[in-house]
């Protein structure tokens, strides 16, 4: 029996900051798409057509950013939103003037530049530096510079404030979304902190935190607390005979019945190798044993492929009970030493603690 920890999961693709910097893409780019279009339909309103032309252009970009996105390619994608967003800014400025509050849609650019996934010294450091002296430049030289095209004043006063509101909508629909994504990486992080990546059963660090917890409520309330070791017979030749791939199918098959076969208040984890630890809370000696021979009985039953036909699978398990106030390792301890017991006696049987024998007799 191998008690070694299973080796920490490498983050997958969903827990990378490119992926969450990826999805903010697809947003953005639906958010600006709509943003353009909702100018498109104001400038042709107004007669402005050479903006109305441009918008549409603006709304092309956005579909093409989207679709690359999808496409993973978001270096690309998010070099082509900078792009539209910086031009579209300066060019409405010097079409519609500074009031029209075209340039603060250069603002939303540096938060997002800042969780992107360019290079900090080569990528985004130069960038935000040259937007700050885009945006102070402009500013200076736009500020009370005479329009192209000179909008009336009901008109311009109108176009300033939708732009401010969809800025600041677009700010704010920006940090909620990215808020949500951290929310969903922490989660992912968790679960792969306590969660085995073969069987996607708990780890050995997770269960045991789950143990002293049930321990701590054995000692408040005087309830049962039951411990089921169980290792599968002859897992070597399994591995040595049939390959490592139909040994790790042979583990997550078992551990698929562990898993549907305990109580929803119950724990089941790989404890390490092809040994696995189930907790059942305010379960007593007989009762454990129950789930044991039941579980033992269904894992009996697995007839998993291997290159010469099904592979034939039993388990055997070593039952221990959480005595008042003794140390969750001596309990798991002598869980092992009824397992070794029930591998000296045979395999495929269930073994109880030689002390818990004693005194439930």
């Amino acid at each position: 029996m191998d008690n070694s920890l299973v080796a920490p999961p490498t983050p997958s693709d969903q827990n990378t900051s490119a992926e969450l910097f990826r999805k903010m893409m697809l947003g953005v780019s639906v958010m600006c798409g709509f943003t353009h279009l909702a100018f498109l339909v104001l400038f042709h309103v107004n007669g402005i057509r050479d903006m109305a032309l441009v918008n549409v252009g603006s709304i092309l970009c956005y579909v093409l950013t989207f679709v690359l996105a999808l496409r993973h390619q978001v270096t690309l994608a998010w070099m082509l939103i900078t792009t539209e967003v910086v031009g579209h800014a300066v060019l409405a400025v010097y079409y519609i003037g500074w009031d029209s509050g075209f340039h603060i849609y250069i603002m939303c650019v540096p938060p997002v530049m800042v969780v992107s996934t360019l290079p900090v010294w080569r990528g985004k450091v130069p960038v935000v530096t040259g937007l700050m002296a885009l945006y102070l430049w402009l500013d200076y030289a736009r500020r009370d510079a005479t329009p192209l095209f000179e909008l009336d004043r009901p008109v311009l006063n109108g176009v300033h404030y939708f732009t401010v509101v969809t800025a600041l909508t677009i700010l704010v629909l920006l940090a909620g979304m990215y808020y949500r994504f951290v929310l969903q990486s922490e989660q992912q992080l968790r679960e792969m902190a306590t969660t085995d990546p073969l069987t996607r059963l708990r780890n050995r660090r997770s269960v045991l935190d789950t143990s002293v917890a049930e321990a701590a409520k054995q000692r408040r309330d005087g309830r049962p607390l039951s411990f089921i070791l169980c290792d599968v017979d002859h897992f070597k030749m399994v591995n040595d005979t049939h390959g490592h791939q139909a040994g790790d199918d042979v583990l997550k098959a078992v551990a698929k019945i562990l898993r549907s076969g305990v109580r929803e208040v119950d724990h089941a984890a790989r404890w390490g190798g092809e040994e696995f630890l189930l907790l059942l809370p305010e379960t007593a000696s007989p009762g454990a044993e129950l789930v044991a021979n039941r579980l033992r009985e269904a894992i009996s039953e697995l007839q998993v492929p291997g290159k010469d036909g099904p592979l034939k699978v039993t388990m055997t398990f070593g039952i221990s009970n959480l005595h008042l106030n003794e140390p969750i390792e001596q309990a798991i301890a002598r869980a092992d030493k009824a397992l070794y017991q029930g591998k000296r006696g045979g395999r495929n049987r269930v073994e109880l603690a030689p002390e818990d024998v004693l005194l439930r007799a």
